[in-house]
């Protein structure tokens, strides 16, 4: 797929500008279509219609934005699980923990791909995707969970609440003998 790689990169932050963002594999151009090759036998589809050549570099880079840079996963979730028993989750609780909820392993990327907007999108558009990735993160949840700290680029914690699954009624946390090991 063509790509104008310089534009792309300038508008990339410092820190992944050299990294390959040669990420479209099984994509092509056809004018200003982005096209999706057929699967066994199955006709290319339309993956995306850019109105212009700028808008078609735009949705490039917000591709993009999503493929590179490091994702910070040092911070500690109280609750991780360990494995299923009987259907049911068991848990590692940390003693010490940056978020008082079970492991969610997309807040990294959805953090970095935020950032990596950040950096280049106008505000509108970016504050866009900061309100659906909010949205994404809280799916599960009755009362939200998550808001987006727009100074400190991160998620931040805004309850108590739990993750639950309104199809089955189910509240996932921690019960009393679900969790098998407690560490610092």
């Amino acid at each position: 797929m063509k790509l104008d790689e310089q534009w792309i990169r300038a508008h990339l932050p410092e820190d992944c500008r050299d990294e390959d963002i040669d990420v479209f594999g099984g994509l092509y151009l056809d004018g200003l279509k982005i096209m999706s090759e057929g699967e066994r036998g199955n006709p290319d589809t339309v993956s995306y219609e850019a109105k212009d050549e700028d808008d078609l570099r735009w949705h490039q880079l917000e591709t993009i934005c999503h493929f590179v840079g490091k994702c910070d996963k040092s911070r500690t979730w109280r609750w991780y699980r360990a494995r299923a028993v009987d259907g049911h989750w068991t848990y590692i609780e940390h003693r010490n923990y940056d978020y008082n909820a079970i492991e969610d392993s997309r807040l990294p990327g959805f953090e970095r791909f935020l950032f990596n907007m950040h950096y280049a999108f106008p505000r509108d558009v970016w504050e866009k995707r900061v309100k659906h990735y909010v949205d994404l993160m809280n799916f599960w949840y009755k009362v939200p969970h998550w808001d987006y700290d727009r100074e400190k680029l991160c998620f931040v914690e805004i309850s108590d609440s739990r993750e639950h699954d309104d199809h089955a009624d189910i509240v996932e946390e921690p019960r009393p003998g679900s969790v098998v090991e407690v560490v610092d």
